[in-house]
């Protein structure tokens, strides 16, 4: 994580660690540390989400490879280089890693999003306190 991002965050935690009294207050100022805090959420479930599928990700490779080496276990040493059951596992390696640069990169542009709101909304918070 960058240090403008890990800034932003700590800002945004900031602002939004009011009494519980005011969290409720009409005033803009509360209103716009409310939207802050619910963005800080929205990040942090969005994080947490794909990491699980990272992980799940993770797994179903380690079973791949595991099925992977048990073949190239049992298969003959004069069997042809090409064994289509082996090139299947192999495939299914590579989705694995495309699926995950995809996820990596939907992430990236959902944070991106998201912290961009984040700024906007704390510029506003700094404007309407001054």
């Amino acid at each position: 994580m960058s240090k403008f991002r890990k800034s932003l965050e700590e800002k945004a935690e900031f602002l939004t660690s009011v009494p519980k009294r005011e969290q409720w207050d009409k005033s803009i100022p509360s209103i716009v540390r409310r939207e802050i805090a619910l963005t800080v959420e929205q990040i942090k479930r969005l994080k947490e989400k794909h990491d699980e599928q990272f992980l799940r990700l993770l797994r179903i490779e380690c079973y791949v490879d595991t099925d992977l080496m048990q073949l190239e276990q049992r298969i003959p040493r004069y069997a042809p280089y090409h064994f289509p059951e082996k090139e299947k596992l192999k495939q299914r390696l590579f989705e694995i890693e495309k699926e995950r640069r995809n996820l990596s990169l939907k992430l990236e542009e959902k944070t991106q999003g998201l912290e961009d709101k984040l700024l906007s909304l704390i510029n506003k918070h700094q404007q309407l306190d001054i």
